[in-house]
């Protein structure tokens, strides 16, 4: 099995992950940003909107370093999607059971 690559592709395949190497970097910078300006002017007060946006922000990240780091981009849409879809099932059933533990810890509360 040969592995030759023009330098057509090469120069592609480079410019590729040079290319989500500067969006993640960016992405990085603006949580941090965003973290620090959070804590400093806001306190820590209404953290709910912060963290729902790192969460959003990481998704993003871990997007971009499935896609292009791990090679999803280029592969067939089925072998993509037997492994998203286990994964996405898999973070839904955990919030799931986060918000069901948070319900029987408020029930046990209200009724002890």
């Amino acid at each position: 099995m040969a592995h030759d690559l023009t330098d057509e592709q090469y120069n592609s395949q480079v410019s590729a992950v040079w290319k989500a190497t500067l969006w993640l970097s960016i992405i990085t910078i603006v949580e941090v940003a965003v973290a620090l300006v959070w804590y400093y002017k806001l306190g820590s007060d209404h953290k709910l909107f912060l963290n729902g946006f790192l969460i959003i922000a990481s998704l993003l990240k871990a997007f971009f370093i499935v896609g292009e780091f791990m090679h999803l981009n280029y592969e067939k849409r089925a072998l993509t999607l037997s492994i998203l879809v286990p994964m996405v099932l898999f973070i839904w059933g955990i919030i799931a059971f986060l918000i069901e533990g948070d319900s029987i810890k408020n029930l046990r509360g209200l009724f002890n």
